[in-house]
């Protein structure tokens, strides 16, 4: 496509301070978009992505939030709708982990991700639609999981809150497409994130393992999810509404 597909868009990005979420954030920059950087932990990483992105000549700031309180998702949408001056597209990228035995979770870890990746997730969506319904016009994009469409051992409570993130994706998407905002979910699979690629290096027989899984033989780097999100949310797309849209090399084609 001619020219930068998200000119003029304004964007938040949750979990933007690294991984999947910085790409994406780095990405929509390239492609012409002001972000607010809504990230967690990592504050240099937040930093790191902001001036990045001013890098570009974009409009970007950012602050960190702590997810695990899911009221403050919904004050990172209206921050970023206060900096940038309004919101045409929330990315939820942000997201916790935990992997244990089904008989080893803890209360403490279900009230945990289901904070996050699920209760936040709604809060984030349902602020941005209350902004997104007045203009009659909006992307919401969830970045879920193939963990949300698999059973994975040691991996249930993750998958089960990337199912809901999946689910509210196509709720949103029937009942908000009427009014001209789009809802879709990108499902990513095993991803390169500074994070994964420690613990590969700390686990390299375990990776070696995962790899006979991927048709493609490999495991995906950020920046091609932040590829796929840009084209999800571009004006180009604006037929796509309630998709689940797979990019993991093939593991689901199995």
């Amino acid at each position: 496509m001619p020219g930068k597909m998200l000119e003029g868009a304004r964007a938040v990005v949750t979990g933007g301070s690294s991984g999947i979420g910085a790409a994406i954030a780095r990405r929509f920059a390239e492609e012409g978009a002001s972000l607010w950087v809504a990230g967690g932990s990592n504050v240099e990483g937040m930093k790191g992505v902001v001036a990045h992105c001013k890098g570009l000549g974009v409009k970007a700031g950012g602050a960190n939030y702590d997810f695990g309180r899911a009221a403050n998702a919904g004050a990172a949408v209206h921050d970023g709708k206060e900096f940038l001056g309004g919101l045409g597209i929330l990315v939820n990228c942000h997201a916790a982990r935990c992997h244990k035995a089904i008989t080893e979770f803890t209360d403490e870890d279900v009230d945990r991700l289901y904070e996050v990746n699920a209760k936040s997730v709604f809060i984030a969506s349902r602020e941005a639609a209350r902004i997104m319904l007045p203009q009659g016009s909006g992307r919401i994009l969830m970045i879920g999981s193939i963990d949300g469409i698999r059973g994975v051992p040691g991996n249930a409570l993750y998958g089960a809150t990337k199912t809901s993130m999946h689910n509210i994706a196509k709720a949103l998407a029937v009942e908000l497409g009427p009014k001209g905002i789009r809802v879709n979910c990108l499902a990513p699979g095993t991803t390169e994130s500074e994070r994964v690629k420690v613990s590969h290096a700390n686990r390299p027989e375990y990776a070696a393992a995962k790899l006979p899984g991927i048709p493609a033989r490999r495991f995906a780097q950020p920046e091609e999810m932040a590829a796929v999100a840009a084209f999800m949310v571009c004006k180009e797309n604006d037929f796509m509404n309630g998709a689940v849209v797979i990019s993991d090399g093939g593991v689901l084609a199995v």
